[in-house]
């Protein structure tokens, strides 16, 4: 019974959302510099263990076993707000290969 009560809000709240966290126009390509900055911080999410994919087309993190957080970044995708800093971020470049890792 108070599954059929939950459920009505939980999707009111899947729809609702800051404007922040809403992509660009259909289409639009975000520029690195429309990325959010992260913090400088040591390498808290073994991010180095992960650098010989830098340069390798982003496909490769599909053969990868990554234990942990993970967030994948690609141009024109949302970016998560918060900080983890256990979390190991992949950015992808426009043309379709990890450019950077980094934690947070």
């Amino acid at each position: 019974m108070r599954l059929i009560f939950a459920l009505p809000l939980t999707l009111l709240a899947a729809c609702g959302g800051t404007p922040a966290l809403r992509t660009a126009m259909p289409g639009a390509v975000a520029s690195e510099a429309a990325l959010p900055a992260s913090p400088v911080v040591a390498d808290t999410c073994g991010a180095q263990r992960h650098g010989s994919l830098r340069g390798q087309d982003a496909t490769a993190l599909e053969r990868t076993l990554i234990l942990g957080p993970v967030q994948v970044l690609r141009p024109g995708s949302i970016a998560a707000q918060d900080f983890q800093q256990d979390r190991v971020n992949f950015i992808i470049g426009p043309n379709g290969t990890i450019t950077d890792i980094t934690c947070g």
